[in-house]
């Protein structure tokens, strides 16, 4: 028994299968790279918007929180509040009430320990990483012990607003060192790790991405070459002017790859606007919103510990070259000095680093905040002048709001709420981007499989007749 033999190339039924299967082998790699290309957009997405991105943006809010925490105390010493910190609503016989300032505490320190724990689940697999969120949570643990002794040790003063006994400075500055030197950089070190993680998987799907683009119009164009190759052939040999069931495959070719390639770099945009217009901004703009907290309790620590005032001063000029640098300005004095020069409402060249010199440099919305920095710092100078003189209780009520003490100063919390506003703007573009994309990239889970059943439909019902004709 003879075995039939296949129709070979020189054969035109031979000619015909061979386009026929360069086509469908050119249609199989479009669906691939386009299935790929859509599966690298959704895991950017993912990251960014679902997993890593959210986590990371919780875990920044650590930092923030520890340093809410750190203001609440201060506050509360500056001001004799230690009777409404200590009451413990649980204890029938104390008939007191908590205050506002610790419950706020209380509130912070929570949000600490959650993001600590986000920090840990973002940390699942490396054991350094997870040793310092352990850290962090027994740091928090140690922090409230000196704080309670600190208040305890508070409320035995003569006047609320008279100074603290010495053990009271001495536990004030064991929460302070703990705070300053081991809890908060800890905390900013966990957010730049996750953060890491954040820019290792978008710099691989952005490019997995914009790759993807020329693949799916290389993978396009090959098999818009054999399906034109088939049509042409098919018209020549069988003198028939056009197979419509081919033209309709041209066309579906057509669309398929360039809505593919469309969604390619629809997707792209997402990924890129989501991370340098949502995720990084938030980040660097909630670590500023710290580092301004910071600010308003250095200069309070240096009216409730005046022996260390150096000390407290160097750090507020150093949070305050963090948040906006000036070459050369080595003292307070000459800080307030250059920066009312380099934010003259005249000038409008950027001459200032830092995280507010950068963002002038690459956005247009800064002059709102650099005007509530520099109404801050002129409030600083201000009270710095009063404590400098000897009026120390001149200076706690000019640092503190004049109705409801002990709130931040209204000018310090126009400067905070300005930082606020353009945190949740840039966390707003990053989750409407994430879902901008997630309801671009959502039909492509089914829609190449469908598309290339279809175009194989078609060319099949093209080439099928002719086929016929040699049987």
């Amino acid at each position: 028994m003879r075995r039939p033999k296949l129709p070979g190339l020189r054969t035109v039924a031979g000619r015909v299968l061979a386009l026929s299967a360069l086509a469908l082998v050119a249609l199989g790699v479009l669906v691939a790279v386009l299935t790929a290309g859509a599966g690298h957009a959704r895991d950017g997405l993912q990251a960014l918007g679902h997993r890593e991105g959210p986590m990371v943006v919780a875990t920044s809010d650590m930092y923030l929180a520890l340093s809410d925490m750190d203001a609440h105390v201060t506050n509360v010493l500056l001001t004799g509040g230690e009777d409404g910190w200590l009451c413990d609503p649980e204890d029938a016989a104390a008939a007191c009430e908590r205050s506002g300032e610790r419950q706020a505490y209380d509130i912070r320190r929570e949000d600490a320990q959650r993001a600590a724990l986000q920090a840990a689940l973002l940390a699942r697999d490396e054991p350094g990483r997870q040793q310092t969120v352990q850290s962090v949570l027994d740091g928090l643990h140690t922090y409230d012990q000196h704080v309670r002794a600190a208040m305890e040790a508070g409320r035995r003063r003569a006047a609320p607003t008279a100074a603290l006994p010495p053990d009271g400075v001495r536990q004030y500055r064991a929460a302070t060192e703990l705070m300053t030197r081991d809890l908060l950089p800890k905390a900013y070190n966990l957010t730049l790790d996750g953060a890491a993680d954040v820019d290792t998987a978008y710099r691989d799907e952005h490019a997995a991405v914009g790759a993807g683009r020329y693949l799916v119009l290389g993978a396009g164009i090959a098999l818009l070459a054999a399906l034109g190759a088939l049509q042409v052939y098919l018209a020549r040999r069988f003198r028939r002017l056009l197979s419509l069931p081919l033209a309709a495959a041209l066309v579906g070719a057509l669309v398929l790859t360039v809505s593919g390639a469309s969604l390619m770099a629809t997707e792209a945009d997402h990924l890129r606007a989501a991370k340098t217009a949502g995720f990084d901004p938030v980040l660097t703009l909630t670590r500023a919103r710290a580092i301004g907290k910071g600010l308003d309790t250095d200069r309070a620590r240096q009216l409730l510990d005046p022996d260390q005032a150096d000390r407290y001063d160097q750090m507020y000029l150093e949070k305050s070259q963090t948040i906006l640098y000036i070459s050369g300005a080595t003292s307070l004095a000459a800080y307030y000095r250059e920066l009312d020069e380099r934010l003259a409402g005249t000038k409008r060249t950027v001459d200032f680093g830092g995280f507010y010199g950068t963002r002038a440099r690459t956005a247009a919305d800064t002059r709102a905040l650099l005007d509530s920095y520099r109404k801050y710092q002129d409030h600083d100078r201000t009270v710095r002048t009063l404590a400098e003189s000897g009026q120390r209780a001149a200076a706690v009520r000019a640092h503190l709001d004049p109705r409801w003490t002990p709130l931040p100063h209204p000018v310090f919390r126009a400067h905070d709420q300005e930082l606020d506003a353009r945190i949740s703007h840039h966390d707003f573009l990053r989750t409407r981007r994430v879902a901008d994309g997630d309801r671009a990239v959502e039909p492509w889970d089914w829609l190449p499989p469908i598309a290339a059943l279809a175009l194989a439909a078609l060319i099949a019902a093209g080439v099928w007749p002719r086929l016929s004709e040699y049987r």
